[in-house]
């Protein structure tokens, strides 16, 4: 994690990306401008958060670790949205990991310094509300969606949405688990992709040479 220093940097931030949308008092004084470089935790599991952070840009996942050393991917995290607003209400004492898949910009606040003052914020509480709500609807339609694609469609998207710089290098276990096919099906229609053309296999993982079709595959308009 790097911290931004720059006094012009943060004031272009600040008048770009205002937070006052969001609380009735002025959250600057509490917050800091933090990036993170792709595959580097923005929240690390089981521990308690030191900072709601908001996402400014970029794309993360969340994922939890299971009882058999297993690693579960559970979401993705697009901007602009809160990251950490789970554990800060008490939902849950620690938090779930989350990784960044592209480099990511954050507002970092502060907790220990106006965590009283947020929650008692009935601005950011109704907005947090709205959000809440509005990302359980999200999910929901989502995996009943998915569930009526065919895998390459599911595939080819989540391609999409987990690669870097049009490299895509997620765990097969992990990634078949989430989308709920066995492994060697998955493999098959990772073959197919590369047989027409559309990914190529290499050390670092597999490169998106052709994201047009990829993305008409996807039903990305």
């Amino acid at each position: 994690m790097i911290t931004i220093k720059e006094h012009g940097t943060l004031e272009d931030y600040y008048n770009h990306f205002p937070l006052t949308d969001y609380f009735s008092f002025d959250i600057c004084p509490y917050t800091s401008i933090v990036k993170f470089e792709s595959n580097e935790e923005i929240l690390c599991e089981g521990e308690k958060p030191d900072y709601l952070y908001y996402l400014i840009d970029g794309r993360a996942k969340l994922f939890i670790s299971q009882g058999n050393g297993r690693i579960s991917l559970i979401n993705f995290i697009n901007a602009p949205c809160f990251v950490g607003e789970m554990e800060l209400i008490g939902a849950q004492d620690t938090a779930n990991g989350i990784m960044a898949i592209t480099p990511c910009t954050c507002y970092a606040i502060r907790i220990e310094k106006c965590k009283d003052r947020i929650l008692n914020d009935t601005k950011f509480l109704r907005y947090l509300c709205l959000f809440l709500s509005q990302k359980a609807i999200r999910n929901t339609y989502n995996y009943s969606k998915n569930q009526a694609y065919p895998l390459e469609i599911r595939l080819a998207k989540f391609i999409l949405m987990t690669s870097c710089n049009r490299l895509y290098r997620e765990n097969h276990t992990e990634v078949s688990e989430f989308l709920g096919v066995t492994y060697r099906h998955l493999l098959y229609v990772l073959a197919d992709f590369v047989k027409r053309g559309l990914l190529a296999k290499t050390k670092q993982g597999y490169f998106i040479q052709d994201i047009s079709t990829l993305r008409n595959i996807a039903e990305i308009k």
